[in-house]
């Protein structure tokens, strides 16, 4: 290969770096500002819902806190992961919203796969994490914890201590496993500030620069009375 060959290959790889990244830079944008808006409203809540569901759990109440759980899973699942990627795939709050609603009351196969595959274009698959018993944990949402607590609410089954347990387990490591790898991702801070909404940005050629904080929202409000 030529001299001129090798610059002119040299050109085109870099700027299809450059492209890439920049394409990367356009749709991880929507998706930091949602959360550093809404994330720590989405926080408390399902903080509030893992608290609850242990206490629960630990007092006998298994049902009780089946169904906090899975409140909590199910607000992450919309508000922490299809809602924000959703819309970091250039669709309207809109369609992010119809697509979140689409993953938590799917019941075909090919509907699961939604929130998988958006995660999957973030280079993150579901699929492969596990829970502490080498249990896959999207499986054990999809085939035992919905529908356990569905059965719990809607049939008015017994629910088990261990319903509740693999229910709390599936919430922490949706949290552990997902939430947070993403958050890193992302550029988020959270380990350093505590928060969502103040974000340390990283130091640039020797340069510091000064935390960002921005105002505090909630997907929840448009809810609310």
């Amino acid at each position: 290969m030529s001299y001129e060959d090798r610059h002119m290959y040299e050109q085109e790889e870099a700027m299809e770096r450059f492209l890439e990244d920049e394409l990367r830079r356009i749709a991880e944008e929507p998706v930091f500002f949602y959360l550093a808006v809404n994330g720590d409203a989405i926080e408390d809540r399902v903080t509030r819902c893992l608290t609850e569901a242990q206490v629960l759990c630990d007092n006998g109440y298994y049902g009780a806190a089946l169904t906090r759980a899975v409140t909590g899973i199910e607000v992450t699942i919309r508000f922490f992961l299809t809602k924000p990627l959703v819309q970091g795939a250039f669709l309207s709050d809109e369609w992010a919203d119809l697509l979140a609603d689409k993953v938590l009351r799917s019941r075909t196969s090919d509907d699961r796969k939604l929130l998988p595959a958006i995660l999957r274009n973030w280079r993150m698959d579901i699929t492969t994490i596990k829970l502490s018993s080498g249990a896959q944990a999207w499986e054990q949402i999809e085939t035992k914890v919905l529908p356990r607590r569905n059965d719990y609410v809607h049939k008015a089954d017994d629910a088990a201590q261990k319903d509740s347990i693999l229910a709390i387990e599936c919430l922490q490591t949706l949290l552990t496993q997902v939430v947070d790898p993403l958050a890193v991702k992302l550029g988020f801070t959270r380990d350093q500030t505590g928060s969502w909404s103040t974000v340390i940005p990283k130091d640039v050629a020797g340069v510091h620069f000064e935390p960002r904080t921005f105002e505090k929202g909630s997907p929840f409000k448009e809810n609310q009375s």
